[in-house]
């Protein structure tokens, strides 16, 4: 027997008859007749091949069989009732999954922060977060497995995302008091562990390329960290120099526990932005969240 081959209608009967205990109870909630109650539960029966209740004078006591499809029927019945509740959305509240894609060196304290405000104010909102190098993130999104994707540039996507710019960070290379002890010196970088997230894009090439030109030297990056915070508490160790954003740092640069290696040029500047389906459909929940990211984060 296949799910296919049930007629849930009868299905929907049978619930009333179980749960009323029978025939004359459930025509009545139902607007049926008594006989097309009786039908529906004979042949509900018959295609399952299993008795579903004892016929007790004029009650209707499921057997063990009947026990257990109502037990079922009436949970998925439950679940769907909520789900439609949810998609009804009859008075716009805020309810139910974003789901949200982060490239790997986004600032998550920043970013918990933000969501703890989020779900003080929308309760019954929920948030799901995957982090994934920004390639990945796209090809999630354009096949609408995520909502909403945090990156650090606009996707290429012929048209089918729209990026809204939320702010701009420095980024900035810093070091502990092992290394650079008299200021940075692009040569000695070649001798200096480097730390960076992943070789796709080596971050300190980008960093080097800006303050020093295309004629900068490129040194052996000996761990590949993969995500900010990791970074962060690598060169925090004495592991070696790494490029972070600057409000990440800050706190760590005032207490002494690390120092910006910088030259005369302007810092290095990411955009970051906030990229979803274009013409996407968005409901109050999904609204709710997108308005309350702009406002956070511009």
């Amino acid at each position: 027997m296949r799910l296919n081959d049930v007629d849930l209608n009868k299905l929907h009967v049978f619930l009333a008859v179980a749960e009323l205990g029978g025939i004359s109870a459930a025509a009545r909630q139902l607007g049926r007749t008594r006989s097309a109650v009786s039908q529906s539960v004979s042949a509900l029966e018959a295609s399952l091949g299993v008795a579903l209740f004892d016929r007790v004078g004029k009650r209707m006591l499921p057997t063990r069989p009947g026990r257990r499809l109502h037990e079922q029927a009436r949970e998925h019945q439950r679940g769907l009732q909520r789900v439609l509740d949810e998609l009804s959305d009859a008075d716009g509240e805020v309810r139910g999954v974003v789901r949200i894609g982060l490239f790997l060196g986004f600032p998550r304290v920043r970013f918990a922060a933000f969501l703890t405000r989020f779900r003080a104010r929308h309760p019954r909102a929920s948030v799901r977060i995957v982090f994934a190098p920004q390639d990945d993130l796209e090809r999630r999104l354009l096949a609408n497995r995520l909502d909403y994707t945090f990156s650090f540039h606009t996707p290429d996507a012929g048209g089918r995302v729209t990026a809204t710019r939320l702010f701009e960070q420095k980024l900035v290379l810093v070091t502990g008091a092992r290394h650079f002890r008299n200021g940075f010196d692009p040569a000695e970088l070649m001798e200096t562990p480097v730390v960076d997230y992943y070789q796709s894009d080596p971050l300190i090439e980008r960093w080097l390329v800006h303050h020093v030109g295309t004629a900068a030297p490129r040194p052996e990056v000996r761990i590949w960290a993969a995500t900010t915070d990791m970074v962060l508490e690598l060169v925090l160790d004495g592991a070696g120099v790494g490029v972070l954003p600057d409000s990440l740092v800050a706190p760590y640069v005032k207490r002494r526990r690390l120092r910006i290696l910088g030259t005369r040029r302007r810092d290095l500047t990411d955009f970051i932005w906030l990229n979803e389906p274009r013409g996407a459909y968005r409901d109050a929940t999904l609204s709710a969240f997108r308005d309350a990211a702009v406002e956070e984060f511009r």
